[in-house]
Protein backbone atom coordinates (compact mmCIF):
# COMPACT_ATOMS: atom_id res chain seq x y z
CA UNK A 1 0.00 0.00 0.00
CA UNK A 2 1.28 3.69 -0.40
CA UNK A 3 0.39 6.71 1.13
CA UNK A 4 1.67 10.44 -0.05
CA UNK A 5 1.53 12.52 2.89
CA UNK A 6 2.41 16.76 2.29
CA UNK A 7 3.74 18.68 4.98
CA UNK A 8 5.23 22.02 4.39
CA UNK A 9 7.18 22.41 1.17
CA UNK A 10 7.86 18.11 1.13
CA UNK A 11 5.75 15.99 -0.10
CA UNK A 12 6.96 12.68 0.85
CA UNK A 13 5.66 9.03 -0.74
CA UNK A 14 5.55 6.41 1.52
CA UNK A 15 5.11 2.40 1.21
CA UNK A 16 3.12 0.71 4.27
CA UNK A 17 4.80 -3.20 5.20
CA UNK A 18 3.17 -3.18 8.56
CA UNK A 19 0.80 -2.11 10.65
CA UNK A 20 3.55 0.56 12.48
CA UNK A 21 6.25 0.23 9.63
CA UNK A 22 6.59 2.67 6.88
CA UNK A 23 9.31 3.07 4.23
CA UNK A 24 10.17 6.26 2.44
CA UNK A 25 9.74 5.43 -1.82
CA UNK A 26 10.02 9.19 -2.98
CA UNK A 27 10.91 12.35 -1.03
CA UNK A 28 9.96 15.27 -3.56
CA UNK A 29 11.34 18.54 -3.11
CA UNK A 30 14.71 21.03 -3.12
CA UNK A 31 17.17 19.08 -1.20
CA UNK A 32 18.31 21.86 1.16
CA UNK A 33 14.16 22.86 1.79
CA UNK A 34 13.57 18.89 2.75
CA UNK A 35 13.24 18.53 6.76
CA UNK A 36 12.69 14.96 8.23
CA UNK A 37 8.87 14.68 8.92
CA UNK A 38 9.43 14.23 12.76
CA UNK A 39 11.18 17.26 12.80
CA UNK A 40 8.47 19.30 10.59
CA UNK A 41 5.26 18.31 13.15
CA UNK A 42 3.71 15.87 10.22
CA UNK A 43 1.86 12.61 11.09
CA UNK A 44 1.57 9.46 9.20
CA UNK A 45 -1.53 8.56 8.93
CA UNK A 46 -2.70 5.19 8.01
CA UNK A 47 -5.67 3.15 8.11
CA UNK A 48 -4.46 1.18 11.03
CA UNK A 49 -4.26 4.71 13.20
CA UNK A 50 -7.12 5.77 15.16
CA UNK A 51 -8.20 9.04 16.60
CA UNK A 52 -10.37 10.01 19.77
CA UNK A 53 -13.09 8.11 20.20
CA UNK A 54 -16.44 9.79 21.23
CA UNK A 55 -16.60 8.29 24.56
CA UNK A 56 -13.00 9.11 25.13
CA UNK A 57 -13.20 13.14 24.42
CA UNK A 58 -16.85 12.83 26.27
CA UNK A 59 -14.65 11.33 29.45
CA UNK A 60 -12.18 14.09 29.26
CA UNK A 61 -15.01 17.11 28.50
CA UNK A 62 -16.82 15.05 31.94
CA UNK A 63 -13.83 15.35 33.81
CA UNK A 64 -12.71 19.27 32.93
CA UNK A 65 -16.47 19.97 33.76
CA UNK A 66 -16.10 18.23 37.28
CA UNK A 67 -12.66 19.92 37.99
CA UNK A 68 -14.36 23.38 36.98
CA UNK A 69 -17.22 23.21 39.66
CA UNK A 70 -15.48 21.91 42.62
CA UNK A 71 -12.90 24.79 41.56
CA UNK A 72 -15.44 27.37 41.88
CA UNK A 73 -17.18 26.07 44.99
CA UNK A 74 -13.68 26.26 46.79
CA UNK A 75 -13.77 29.78 45.32
CA UNK A 76 -16.77 30.38 46.93
CA UNK A 77 -16.29 28.45 50.20
CA UNK A 78 -12.92 30.81 50.63
CA UNK A 79 -14.71 34.17 49.31
CA UNK A 80 -16.95 33.09 52.76
CA UNK A 81 -13.74 32.69 54.70
CA UNK A 82 -12.78 35.58 53.95
CA UNK A 83 -15.52 37.80 55.01
CA UNK A 84 -15.91 36.35 58.37
CA UNK A 85 -12.33 36.41 59.07
CA UNK A 86 -12.78 40.19 58.19
CA UNK A 87 -16.07 40.50 60.09
CA UNK A 88 -14.03 38.90 63.36
CA UNK A 89 -10.90 41.54 63.22
CA UNK A 90 -13.37 44.08 63.15
CA UNK A 91 -15.32 43.16 66.08
CA UNK A 92 -12.19 42.22 68.08
CA UNK A 93 -10.63 45.72 66.82
CA UNK A 94 -14.48 47.10 68.05
CA UNK A 95 -14.65 45.08 71.56
CA UNK A 96 -10.72 46.37 72.30
CA UNK A 97 -12.03 49.91 71.77
CA UNK A 98 -15.43 49.43 73.84
CA UNK A 99 -12.86 47.43 76.53
CA UNK A 100 -10.35 50.58 76.67
CA UNK A 101 -13.03 52.98 76.97
CA UNK A 102 -14.73 51.12 80.05
CA UNK A 103 -11.35 50.24 81.78
CA UNK A 104 -10.10 54.59 81.29
CA UNK A 105 -13.62 55.55 82.94
CA UNK A 106 -13.12 53.40 85.81
CA UNK A 107 -16.85 52.15 86.71
CA UNK A 108 -17.17 50.53 90.38
CA UNK A 109 -20.87 50.13 89.75
CA UNK A 110 -22.07 46.78 88.33
CA UNK A 111 -23.45 47.90 84.97
CA UNK A 112 -25.16 46.10 81.84
CA UNK A 113 -25.17 47.89 79.40
CA UNK A 114 -25.79 47.57 75.30
CA UNK A 115 -26.64 49.74 72.19
CA UNK A 116 -25.09 50.18 68.51
CA UNK A 117 -21.93 51.74 67.03
CA UNK A 118 -22.32 55.40 65.55
CA UNK A 119 -20.02 55.15 62.99
CA UNK A 120 -21.55 54.32 59.31
CA UNK A 121 -19.18 51.50 58.18
CA UNK A 122 -19.72 49.78 61.87
CA UNK A 123 -23.73 49.72 61.65
CA UNK A 124 -23.70 46.07 61.24
CA UNK A 125 -22.44 45.56 64.77
CA UNK A 126 -24.17 45.87 67.79
CA UNK A 127 -22.60 45.60 71.81
CA UNK A 128 -22.94 44.60 75.04
CA UNK A 129 -20.86 45.53 77.85
CA UNK A 130 -21.31 43.64 81.88
CA UNK A 131 -19.28 45.28 84.63
CA UNK A 132 -19.47 43.02 87.66
CA UNK A 133 -17.91 42.16 90.94
CA UNK A 134 -15.71 39.49 91.61
CA UNK A 135 -15.00 37.49 94.83
CA UNK A 136 -11.92 40.27 95.41
CA UNK A 137 -13.72 43.79 96.20
CA UNK A 138 -10.88 45.79 94.42
CA UNK A 139 -11.17 44.09 91.24
CA UNK A 140 -14.45 44.52 88.76
CA UNK A 141 -14.69 42.17 85.81
CA UNK A 142 -15.46 44.02 82.27
CA UNK A 143 -17.00 41.69 79.71
CA UNK A 144 -17.57 43.54 76.27
CA UNK A 145 -18.90 41.38 73.78
CA UNK A 146 -19.36 42.43 70.13
CA UNK A 147 -22.25 40.85 67.72
CA UNK A 148 -23.32 40.54 64.09
CA UNK A 149 -25.22 38.50 61.60
CA UNK A 150 -23.14 36.37 59.49
CA UNK A 151 -25.95 34.61 56.95
CA UNK A 152 -28.58 33.40 59.21
CA UNK A 153 -26.45 32.88 62.51
CA UNK A 154 -25.40 35.75 65.06
CA UNK A 155 -21.64 35.82 65.48
CA UNK A 156 -20.09 37.11 68.54
CA UNK A 157 -16.73 37.91 69.76
CA UNK A 158 -15.66 38.54 73.55
CA UNK A 159 -13.68 40.43 75.49
CA UNK A 160 -13.11 39.90 79.57
CA UNK A 161 -10.74 41.95 81.66
CA UNK A 162 -10.57 42.81 85.25
CA UNK A 163 -9.92 46.25 86.61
Amino acid sequence: MSVSVACGVSSVEYTISGPDTAHIIRQSAHPALAVPLVNAGCRLITPNSKGFTLLEVMVAVSIMALVLVTLLGLKDKTMQDVMLADHITTATLLAKRMMTDSIIIKPRLPLEDAGEFSEQEFKEYTWKKVISVTPLTQVMEVRVAVLWKEGMRQEMVELVGYE
